[in-house]
């Protein structure tokens, strides 16, 4: 399946809240967002006050997809894109600023009610996201636009589509997971004892057939939650919490997973240093035993 949007991509003019920034402006902005990527191979900056642009070799087009189809599903707590394109071998992302703070920043700051309120929030939000009709053609499991899946259990070096992807059915997806960890240890020069372990096994601990496919986000985490705080007397007039959810972003690894994957993936890297954990299984269906097996996962591909 090719993507519906080929690039170079410009949104309508009458949607732009001010003309679009050049390249030039964008690469000469001194307002870097955070980033674990290095300034020469990707950068997130400020532009204005009305643009968040993403932009360098290590930026990729699947967020761009992402964002499309959520907009065409009429999903409006994500980002707007408004441009994408290339240019000098680096992929530009040109987004729309959403307000607020990282829910990481302000977690400690809830109580219980605020807390509860922000979960309520989620829950809406992921059970629209699961909504989506999936494909009705092409693969079952895959990236926004139908290519291989981009979380880093299914990533290597070199492109390998029985590790890579995109899948027809579980199976696929089982036997992928186990390849991606063989290969880990083979890259070390080691022979991976474990994960011949998990070649052998996985399939017992993750389903293999009749696994809905559902569009997943794939990072989900409190960095990638924006909230703002209302002022006391709008919290009043209105009953609702003090924090409203304003964004989810970085939608770079999103796709068609099985519907387990948000759960477990995400529970695979929770640090189990406050409540953040126990609040996810009121916003996304425990899934134990796949999350466990991720898990399992996670340490061999991790090492």
């Amino acid at each position: 399946m090719e993507p519906s949007t080929k690039l170079p991509y410009f949104c309508s003019a009458v949607a732009l809240p001010a003309p679009l920034p050049t390249t030039r402006e964008i690469e000469s902005s001194t307002k870097d967002l955070p980033s674990i990527y290095a300034p020469d191979t990707r950068r997130n900056v400020l532009v204005g006050n009305d643009f968040v642009v993403k932009y360098g070799q290590f930026v990729q087009e699947n967020e761009g997809h992402a964002l499309l189809l959520l907009e065409k599903h009429a999903v409006d707590w994500v980002p707007r894109l408004y441009a994408m394109y290339r240019e000098n071998e680096k992929l530009y992302l040109v987004l729309e600023r959403k307000p607020g703070r990282q829910l990481a920043e302000v977690w400690d700051e809830l109580d219980q009610n605020e807390i509860s309120s922000v979960v309520s929030q989620l829950h809406k939000m992921f059970a629209q996201l699961r909504g989506l009709p999936p494909p009705s053609t092409g693969p079952r499991y895959a990236n926004a636009s139908g290519g291989p899946l981009r979380h880093r259990f299914f990533m290597w070096g070199q492109p390998d589509p029985e590790v890579n992807g995109p899948f027809d059915n579980d199976e696929q997806v089982v036997k992928a997971l186990a390849r991606r960890s063989l290969k880990a240890w083979e890259d070390a020069s080691c022979r991976g004892w474990f994960a011949e372990y998990l070649a052998r096994h996985l399939p017992q601990l993750l389903p293999g057939t009749d696994i809905p496919s559902v569009f997943t986000h794939a990072d989900f985490q409190r960095k990638n939650i924006m909230v703002t705080k209302l002022p006391d007397s709008v919290e009043q007039l209105s009953g609702r919490s003090r924090y409203n959810i304003t964004a989810v972003l970085d939608w770079e690894d999103a796709g068609w997973y099985p519907s387990y994957w948000e759960y477990a993936c995400c529970f695979a890297d929770f640090q189990w240093i406050d409540n953040w954990p126990a609040q996810v299984e009121h916003i996304l269906e425990p899934c134990p035993r796949e999350a466990a097996a991720l898990m399992l996962i996670k340490q061999n591909v991790d090492f």
